[in-house]
Order: structure tokens, then C-alpha cells, then sequence
């Protein structure tokens, strides 16, 4: 390509795109577009290069290794099928095509699996403004959150003093993976006397349900504390619904999150639960280990959903979990095919009865690592602000689970105001609700028993310890000479 047409190429190519790799072929690509929105759709599509322009990207992608590429190929897949997704549908299961957020809004409510919660669910606005300029697709796309409201049938009519609990997910995970564990936590806290008024769990902006509402204008680079703000969007949302006493419980990122929240509003949470939080002084993970490339090499596609059930229970990684908690994988984690990321099921083996991953891996990638840093610094950035906390705070620990490597508890100990405690759970990896739901639920149920004891008190001494006649002191009007004056 001479210099000249190289110029003419460039005003075509969007600043922010980079070259990546055809999802079918391999091939060395970039997505071109013009830079104005307003243009008709059939300009809004992929570009392929000219054969001099891909050897030139070949070129160009030589300095990558191969975990990198991968991750590179996660942003040329996003990419290309967002221009193929501009009309995206799914086959419900009564027959015609319907619109995403109608086949989402299909079950607004349902039964636990022990019957202890009526679920509800809620579409409500995502924070408006993303930490990162590409944490959606154009800056003035909006996004929306799935959230789903857990009531306790013991408990039609709640009552002052009743626990709100706010939960965050893992990463790659979805909110109704925690069900098991929130019956167990229910039916031990109403053991102690206590009830619950609430459980809200959303699904972040990427993953789950929600990314499957915003996967038109969802972008590449994620910030966790961007939930931490969709948090108290949530909370403004329902202001007659979520009221104190409430609690954090967050698992693995969820964790990191809603310690972030808490700091945000150090009053907020009457105290936080860490459920194996991705808090880390340093590095969260080993060297020896790399979520982000094997999250990229994952496999995302069956035939059907027997093929599904049959690979995530022939695998060790999913044998350790709870069957309860791997049935709901299977119910809530896989959804059918066409979808953005593989919009003709011609294409895919299964057809129409193909199933992939709810949450893509794709953005599973960019929840883990930052491509366009080549970095995650969101748990070291958490860890600097624990020694800010106003909160009791309470971790729970696998034993096995691989971010606890070197002395990170010890760290997390030390940095983290009194009163904090740490229980640690025998023979438990880094997904403890979803190994040992039964086990975490009944720590985390004790913990918050005490805790809202103590609020309760502390709020009592508070109200009679304020005169209901407190007005400025009289001292202050005294005379003064010009001296103390100035």
C-alpha cells in the first residue's frame, strides 16, 4: 500500500478500533466505520482489508504472544459481530422470534428451589457514566442491570429492624448461582430469631442477564468498581424497599465491589461480608495462574443442552460445586443460539439447539484483564483504601482457593480496621458459595446476627443520647472583643 492511499484509508478507520483477527478464519483483520453515527446501518459493518493491508497487520501482530492473541481475537470477535447484531433476536420457546428483553422479561417471578424466596425481577439504569471511555461501545450508549429481588415467604410484612442484604457476583458468573446459598442462609438466620427483609443480587452490566440486555453497546474496557456505583444506582432506585439495616456480602470481584461501595458511603452497610474477596496488595493471582487466558481458550458452544450438562459435569472444575448450585449453571448460564457473538446458527453445530455461554467469554476476558493496559489493578487499588473502611468486616476463605497464595489473608488482616474477623472453610477452593453454600451461609448468618444486634444497640443509644431541643450553643452568640474575633 503506497503512502498516499495508506492516508486515504486512515479517516475511515475509527481511532479507537484496532486490528484483530476474523472469528471464522483467522485472519488478520480491522474494523473500519465512519467516524459519523448518523450513517445508515448497511455502512455499519465489517471492512475487510486488502491483501497488502493484512500482510501489513500480520506484520503488525508478529510482536504478540499467544495468550495475547487470544485476548486480541476476543476484541476482533466482539467487534465483527456487532455489525451482524444490529437486529439481533432469539427464538423464544412458544415459536416466533422475539426481542431480547422480552424473552428476559418472560419469568418476572418465581419460586427458590426450597420454596423459602418469591424471586422478582427488575430492569433498572446502570450508572450513567463509565469509568473507562470504552466501557461501552459509544460514550452515550446507556446501560441497563437485570436485578433480582429475593422476599422471604416467613416474612410478608417486614418489620423495622430486619436485614436488607445487598450481594455482588463473581466474575463470569450470575446472580442466581447463589440461590443454595441464600436458602441456607435464610433458614439459619431465622433459626436465631432474625428475619430478612430483602436480598437484592444484580447481575453486573456484562454478565448474565444484564449483559445479554446491553450486549448491542457493551464495550471492552471494564472498570469493577463501575458496579460499585451501579450498586448505589440500585439502592437510589428503591429507596422504600432497600432501607438500614443493610449488609454487603460479595464474592471474588463482588467482594473487591462492595468494599469499594462502602467507601464510597462509609455509613451505608452495617457491616461487609467478603466471601474470598479479589483484594491482593500486589498481583490477585499467582503467576502460575492466568484466569484471563484460559477464560479466552474456554470452550463456548454445544450442540444442545444435554451436550452442555454433559462437559460442565465431566469437568473437575465444576464436580467440587454443590449439585443444587450446578443445576442452576445449567438452567441460567447457557442460553440458545442465534446471539450477538454467533448471530447464524447455520454456522454453529446444533443449529438452532446450539446453547452458549450466558455471559460471554469474551467479556469475561475483559472483567479479568484490561487489554488496553495489559493490567488489572482493581484489587491492588481496593486493597489501598481497606485501612479506610468504617465498617466491621468479616472475610470467609477457601483454604485451597488460589488468590489466597503467599500471606495475602495475613496483608488483608493487618489493613483492615477492628473490629475484622476471617474464617477460613476446610477443604474449600476460591468458589466458596458455590463448593460449600451450606458451610459459608451459616458463618456469614452468625456474623450478621451479631452485627445487626450491635447496630441495633448503637442506633438506640444514639437516638437518646441526641436532645430533641439540640440547637446551636448559646456560647456561640456571647460577646466577643475584636481580638478573638479576628
Amino acid at each position: 500500500m503506497s503512502c498516499s492511499s495508506a492516508r486515504r484509508l486512515i479517516p475511515f478507520i475509527h481511532p479507537s478500533r484496532r486490528p484483530g483477527f476474523h472469528p471464522l478464519t483467522n485472519n488478520p483483520i480491522t474494523v473500519c466505520r465512519p467516524h459519523r453515527a448518523s450513517q445508515p446501518s448497511s455502512v455499519r459493518r465489517l471492512h475487510q482489508p486488502t491483501t497488502t493491508t493484512t500482510k501489513a497487520y500480520t506484520t503488525f501482530f508478529g510482536k504478540y504472544n499467544s495468550a495475547q492473541r487470544l485476548l486480541l481475537r476476543c476484541n476482533a470477535i466482539v467487534r465483527h459481530n456487532k455489525y451482524s447484531a444490529v437486529t439481533a433476536t432469539v427464538s423464544s420457546t412458544n415459536g416466533p422470534l422475539a426481542k431480547m428483553s422480552d424473552l428476559l422479561m418472560s419469568r418476572r417471578s418465581y419460586m427458590t428451589a426450597k420454596g423459602l424466596f418469591k424471586v422478582e425481577k427488575h430492569v433498572i439504569p446502570a450508572f450513567p457514566i463509565r469509568e473507562h471511555p470504552r466501557g461501552t461501545w459509544n460514550d452515550g450508549d446507556r446501560l441497563e442491570l437485570m436485578v433480582n429481588q429475593y422476599k422471604p415467604v416467613n416474612n410478608p410484612e417486614p418489620k423495622a429492624g430486619d436485614l436488607t442484604l445487598i450481594v455482588a457476583h463473581a466474575n463470569g458468573f450470575h446472580k442466581e448461582l447463589y440461590e443454595p446459598f441464600f436458602e441456607f442462609l435464610v433458614e439459619d438466620y431465622e433459626k436465631r430469631g432474625a428475619k430478612l427483609r430483602n436480598i437484592w443480587i444484580a447481575d453486573i452490566h456484562n454478565q448474565g442477564e444484564s449483559g445479554v440486555l446491553n450486549e448491542k453497546t457493551l464495550g471492552g474496557d471494564v472498570s469493577w468498581f463501575d458496579h460499585s456505583r451501579d450498586v448505589l444506582s440500585l439502592i437510589m432506585h428503591f429507596p422504600k424497599d432497600i432501607v438500614r439495616p443493610i449488609a454487603g456480602i460479595g464474592h471474588s470481584m463482588g467482594g473487591a465491589q462492595l468494599f469499594r461501595a462502602s467507601h464510597m458511603h462509609p455509613t451505608l452497610f452495617t457491616c461487609v461480608v467478603g466471601v474470598d474477596p479479589t483484594i491482593a496488595p500486589e498481583a490477585a493471582f499467582p503467576a502460575s495462574a492466568n484466569p484471563a487466558a484460559m477464560s479466552a481458550k474456554r470452550r463456548d458452544v454445544w450442540p444442545s443442552i444435554e451436550d452442555a450438562t454433559k462437559f460442565f459435569k465431566s469437568r473437575p472444575f465444576y464436580q467440587s460445586w454443590d449439585p443444587a448450585v450446578l443445576d442452576l449453571h445449567m438452567k441460567y448460564g447457557l442460553r440458545k443460539i442465534p446471539t450477538a457473538i454467533y448471530p447464524d446458527p447455520s454456522k454453529v453445530e446444533g443449529g438452532t439447539n446450539a446453547v452458549t455461554l450466558t455471559t460471554t467469554k469474551h467479556q469475561e476476558v475483559f472483567t479479568f484483564w484490561r487489554t488496553s493496559q495489559q493490567d488489572r489493578t482493581d484489587p491492588k487499588d481496593m486493597f489501598g483504601l481497606l485501612g479506610q473502611m468504617k465498617v466491621p468486616v468479616c472475610y470467609i476463605q477457601g483454604e485451597t482457593s488460589v488468590i489466597n497464595w503467599g500471606n495475602n489473608n495475613e496483608l488483608k488482616m493487618e489493613a483492615t480496621p477492628k473490629p475484622c474477623e476471617m474464617h477460613i472453610i476446610k477443604d474449600c477452593g476460591h468458589l466458596v458459595p458455590q463448593e460449600k453454600p451450606k458451610e459459608s451461609a451459616e458463618i456469614a448468618s452468625e456474623y450478621l446476627y451479631r452485627q445487626v444486634k450491635i447496630w441495633g444497640k448503637k442506633t438506640e443509644e444514639y437516638k437518646d443520647s441526641w436532645p430533641s431541643t439540640m440547637t446551636i450553643s448559646p456560647r456561640y452568640f456571647e460577646p466577643r472583643t475584636r481580638e478573638s474575633k479576628i
